[in-house]
This record gives C-alpha cells, structure tokens and sequence, in this order.
C-alpha cells in the first residue's frame, strides 16, 4: 500500500509558524522499492563485505540504535543513483518517539512483520504566548500543552543536532494510519510528516534517494533542549554477531 503523495505539508524554515501547504501533489523524485533481486545481492554483500556491480560499500556498516526505535543498519549504496540501501530492524516493536519528515524521499518494503504509517496534517499553533517569550526572555510554561513544537534536524558526525533557534508551534488537525504487511511496499516524500510504528520482529528495506535539503523538522510534545546528540551503535554493547543475525534473517524472508 502506498502512501505516496498523501497530503504533503511544509514549513518554511524563514517564517515562524507559517505552514505552506505545497500543492496537492508532493514533490517528484521519490524512489521506486528496490526489486527482490536487488535487495537479495545488498544483503549478500553487506554480510559478506564484497560489494560488485551496482553496489557499493556504505559510508559505515555500524549498527545504530535509532532514537525512533528501531534498529538502523546500513547495507550498500547504488553507483547509478546515488540510492542508499538500509534494513531497519524493529527488534521489540515500538513506535518512532516523535512525529518527523525527512531530508531526502525514500521507499521502503515491508520483508517481515507489520508496520504501520500515521500521516499528519499540521497547522499553526494560535494559543497566545506567554508575557515573558513575546519579551525574548525565557519561555513561560507552554500555554497550549496539545501543540507540537517543531525544531530542526541534520546529521552530524558521529550523531545528531537539534536546532532550536527557530522553534514554532503548530497542532496536528488531521491523522490517517495506513498498515502496510509483509510483501508491502510504500514510497514517501521527504515533506511527509509521519509517526511508523511496527510490530515486534518487523524487518523493512529502505531505498533513501539524494537529500534534497539540510535539515528536517521534527515535532516535539514539550519544548526540547538543542545540540549535538550521540548516535549509540548497536554493536557497542551486544556484540558483532547481532548484525549478522539481523542480515540473515531478512535473507531468509526473501527466500
């Protein structure tokens, strides 16, 4: 099931609180899902560590613990496209912590398990502030505990930074949960605000295109502190093997 092209929504970095819708149609250049063929041969190379063809060694082939929570774990990259192949590993179920977009559009297919998709539409946040933020002094508590605080996301080496320094508001006014199986594949626009969840043992194939932009939003419940942020590598504290494992077991779901 797709969701590709479903309500996208923008918020433009330069205009605080201003959400501009993009039209109905989102932006081109998502990546179509990896064939079967093709996603046996990166998970081959990626567990052996011999990369021919179209593919190529990923950036680093560290395990990391995603805040979002799952498992990230990076397979190959495509010489033709630049395309960036991940398996993301769901290892006790969960839900990602906090609604997102991305900076680049990707595909995904669902190998193992269940995972499910909640698109959001946003708008901006109108509950007053507070005398001491209109003054540029320090935020007095949140007067509208039900808005989103949106920040900005990019890739750091070695982590994450969180920057605040343009914070908004906005509210969710619209959700819809699409369930996409095993067997299922979805493609979506970096633009696309979304929440995945999935069952425990879910195994998907991510297919990342080119970024085409810096940062991302990410929207928080309760005001969040800016900076650099650690990525936590998998195999820092369970042991080599674990990626092996995960490699196998999506190898065995293709077959």
């Amino acid at each position: 099931m797709s969701v590709t092209g479903e309500d996208i929504v923008r918020a433009r970095a330069d205009e605080r609180g201003v959400v501009d819708r993009a039209g109905e149609q989102g932006p081109t250049g998502t990546p179509a899902p990896v064939t079967a063929a093709l996603a046996r041969a990166a998970l081959t190379a990626a567990l052996l560590g011999r990369f021919e063809g179209p593919l190529r060694p990923p950036a680093t082939r560290a395990p990391i613990a995603h805040p979002n929570g799952f498992v990230k774990l990076p397979l190959a990259q495509l010489s033709a496209d630049g395309r960036r192949l991940f398996l993301h590993v769901w290892r006790v179920g969960g839900e990602d912590a906090q609604i997102h977009d991305h900076r680049w559009h990707f595909a995904a297919t669902v190998l193992t398990g269940e995972l499910y998709n909640t698109v959001v539409e946003v708008a901006p946040d109108e509950a007053p502030q507070g005398p001491g933020e209109a003054l540029g002094l320090d935020p007095d508590p949140d007067p509208d505990p039900d808005a989103y605080h949106v920040v900005r996301y990019r890739p750091q080496d070695g982590g994450f930074h969180l920057d605040t320094s343009d914070a908004y508001r906005v509210r969710v006014t619209e959700a819809r949960t699409h369930t996409v199986p095993a067997g299922g594949q979805y493609g979506m626009s970096a633009y696309t605000l979304h929440r995945a969840g999935a069952a425990p043992g879910t195994l998907t194939l991510v297919a990342r295109g080119r970024p085409v932009r810096d940062d991302n939003r990410v929207l928080a419940r309760a005001p969040v502190t800016g900076g650099f942020r650690r990525w936590r590598y998998v195999d820092d504290d369970t042991g080599a093997d674990e990626r092996g494992r995960y490699l196998r077991a999506a190898l065995d779901a293709l077959s």
